[in-house]
């Protein structure tokens, strides 16, 4: 017998969480009372099986930091500041192409930055050159 596969199994797992979500959902609703209205909103949650889930915001910094100007520096933003802001990576201590090189493969590689093979070596340039 063949074991299932992933999508099979997220299916059913997906599934199943909803299906626990209704039903705690459900007897919260009947017995929720009146929420008072404030100038803070409270967080929302959900209980069931001694379990409490809460939602909570999170307001990020505004960094309106940018890479200087430089050869490849339109990919750099392209590619870096999708996951990460530029004064993160301009604060790195100087490092050694080598070092920029392992840096960027990894994350390409490992963390499945969006970028090609053939963009590796013109930011790492960049990165280096700084």
């Amino acid at each position: 017998m063949r074991a299932p596969g992933f999508a099979v199994i997220a299916l059913v797992l997906i599934g199943a969480t909803l299906a626990v979500l209704v039903a705690v959902s459900g007897r919260e609703r009947a017995a929720a009372p009146a929420v008072a209205v404030s100038a803070v909103p409270e967080a929302a949650s959900v209980a069931g099986g001694g379990v409490t889930l809460t939602s909570t915001s999170v307001e990020l910094p505004d960094d309106a930091a940018v890479f200087p100007d430089g050869p490849n520096v339109a990919l750099v933003n392209q590619r870096c500041v999708a996951c990460h802001s530029a004064s993160m990576v301009l604060t790195q201590p100087k490092m050694k192409r080598e070092q920029w090189q392992a840096i960027v493969e990894k994350m390409r590689d490992t963390y499945h930055a969006p970028m090609a093979e053939g963009e590796v070596a013109p930011i790492v340039g960049y990165l280096a050159g700084r």
